[in-house]
């Protein structure tokens, strides 16, 4: 998944590329990037630009020069292609698909990923594409509510295509479907069911290349090549908002969700669904936390319930117990060189160290939007952040 960047303009410049969802090993976790830094004057770092990229929750992904995103504008869905030195916007593909509001402003859920030459998207109502990256020219479509019989969940689809050799997996159906990533042709489906929110998560179980598919009800190991479930434990929650990532760490599995649920930890190359060890004050709402040092960070508690505060918290991931909390922030974040980059539910970015020994803020900039729940991205010391309501901002951190 590591892509080589021949970039800036009249330099070359080979580090990873922020192109794939939670960044270049799909960890939230960017340490190739050095360039970065948190002495910010007074009123915040500078700003590039700003660009109207319409409504929507999805990600931005960055290739090559450009930036890409997906939003929402009069009953169609825009995939964007922006100059990442000016946000001018370079292309956009457009195709009829619906807003669907539903106690948030609506539009497209998932963020595009992109391999080589070529982008590939999921709309709110199961419509995956594959374009070309330089040009937007649709190179296949697949409406998988109608070629996967997948019925749309309350929130819409939202998982991030995730590619593993010629596969394209997404979390649609009871668990998961998988594409051929060529031609857009289904490989495998499973029984027509309302699905999870969660990107897929591939990894070796059973001696047996795997994918972690966090259902609507439960979760599920399923086999790469067939889609056949190898392992499978309950986790109901209400409307099935299981929306974080599951996490794949010393091939164990990290699990968290909302409404009381809170995080697990187990090891799916056993039989058993017995926990390792559970932690209910650890509330992963939309974004899975990352790892440094022995340590998760993450939020516990609703991204968009005002009157409940939520909390940054510092959890020991051998024995799940909480090491520190910091009250009143929720958001997303990722991780760069010891150093978390927060971006705050209400539009606030800000740094501050990854340290067991408790919470400390480095730099803070605010007004960025709001409904910013879309996690930033980070990258060749430049961060690219967008709210739900159709504004993406270039920061420039260098």
């Amino acid at each position: 998944m590591l892509k080589v960047l021949l970039l800036l303009p009249g330099l070359l410049c080979a580090t990873p590329e922020w192109s794939v969802w939670r960044g270049p090993a799909s960890e939230g976790n960017y340490d190739h990037e050095t360039t970065w830094k948190h002495d910010w004057l007074p009123t915040g770092p500078k700003t590039l630009w700003q660009t109207k990229v319409h409504t929507g929750y999805s990600g931005i992904a960055v290739s090559e020069g450009r930036a890409y995103t997906i939003g929402n504008s009069e009953g169609e869905d825009l995939i964007q292609c922006l100059n990442i030195d000016t946000g001018k916007i370079i292309w956009n593909q457009k195709y009829p698909q619906d807003l669907v509001p539903k106690y948030n402003p609506g539009g497209p859920n998932a963020p595009p990923i992109i391999e080589g030459k070529w982008l590939y998207t999921l709309s709110k109502q199961g419509l995956v594409s594959c374009l070309d990256k330089a040009s937007g020219k649709p190179k296949w479509r697949n409406d998988l509510a109608t070629t996967a019989m997948a019925p749309m969940p309350t929130w819409g689809f939202a998982s991030c295509p995730v590619l593993v050799g010629e596969r394209l997996f997404l979390n649609v159906n009871e668990s998961g479907v998988a594409l051929d990533k060529e031609t857009g042709k289904l490989l495998w489906n499973s029984p027509p069911s309302p699905c999870g929110y969660a990107a897929a998560v591939p990894f070796t179980c059973r001696d047996r290349d795997a994918a972690a598919i966090f259902g609507h009800k439960s979760m599920h190991v399923v086999s790469q090549a067939s889609g056949k479930v190898l392992w499978q434990v309950d986790w109901p929650t209400k409307y099935g908002e299981n929306s974080a990532d599951p996490l794949i760490i010393d091939n164990k599995l990290y699990l968290s969700s909302w409404w009381g649920q809170g995080a697990a930890l187990f090891d799916p190359n056993k039989d058993s669904t017995e926990p390792i060890w559970t932690n209910k004050e650890f509330q992963n709402h939309i974004q899975p936390p990352v790892l440094f040092e022995g340590h998760l960070y993450g939020f516990d508690g609703p991204v968009h319930k005002k009157k409940i505060k939520g909390f940054l918290r510092c959890v020991n991931f051998a024995t799940g117990k909480t090491v520190w909390s910091k009250p009143n922030l929720k958001g997303s974040l990722i991780l760069s060189n010891g150093k978390l980059l927060i971006l705050s539910n209400d539009g606030s970015i800000i740094a501050a160290k990854a340290q067991s020994e408790g919470y400390q803020e480095l730099a803070r900039h605010s007004g960025l939007g709001k409904r910013t729940w879309s996690p930033p991205v980070l990258h060749q010391g430049r961060l690219y952040v967008r709210d739900a309501d159709g504004t993406a901002t270039c920061l420039d951190l260098r």
